[in-house]
């Protein structure tokens, strides 16, 4: 497994853009990766999910079932547990904003030991939110499996993690953004609608 696939992948699709940005986390960058536009290509998806599941062979034995936040991880969580022949479940966020599981998935995950997938993490605070709901209800995260980690490994998250591509894209504070203090215009691309 490489990072040049991914990367092939992301740039196939045309998923990677440069500009100014603002993230889910609040955080301003110059360069974003537009997931959906792989999430609409069911062959590309399913080949990262199976590039997931290869790099969690080593564990896979350990893992009951594979979980993503809603919505952007999903296909991509879906896709590594098919490859993994595991369960899938989905979390997702209530009309106020906390992120839970639906009761559906319940029984499926109480008591588990899960490999959680997201997709690209800058702060990582979706994962840390995710980790929180699992665990509290009994469920273990053995792992986390990310499709992009945005902090060049500087992620600092609960549980072990690994990311199919690993990438210094900087990222500020609003307050400090380099890009707002030239008065660059931002742009916020797809959102979990947890922040304006």
């Amino acid at each position: 497994m490489s990072e040049k696939k991914v990367l092939d992948i992301l740039q196939e699709c045309d998923a990677l853009l440069e500009g100014h940005f603002r993230y889910t986390s609040g955080r301003h960058g110059k360069l974003y990766f537009e997931k959906i536009k792989v999430a609409g290509r069911p062959d590309l998806v399913m080949e990262l999910g199976r590039m997931t599941a290869e790099q969690m062979n080593d564990i896979a034995q350990s893992v009951d079932v594979v979980c993503a936040p809603a919505f952007g991880a999903i296909v991509f969580g879906f896709a590594a547990a098919f490859a993994m022949n595991k369960p899938f479940a989905f979390l997702q966020r209530d009309p106020e904003g906390k992120m839970g599981i639906r009761s559906g998935f319940m029984d499926l995950v109480k008591g588990a030991r899960v490999l959680l997938v997201e997709d690209v993490v800058t702060t990582g605070g979706s994962v840390r939110e995710s980790i929180q709901v699992l665990e509290e209800l009994g469920a273990q995260v053995v792992m986390t499996g990310l499709l992009v980690d945005r902090t060049d490994g500087r992620l600092e998250l609960p549980v072990p993690w690994r990311a199919l591509l690993t990438v210094n894209a900087e990222s500020w504070a609003p307050e400090d953004c380099p890009m707002c203090k030239e008065g660059l215009e931002i742009v916020k691309p797809g959102s979990s609608g947890k922040k304006n």
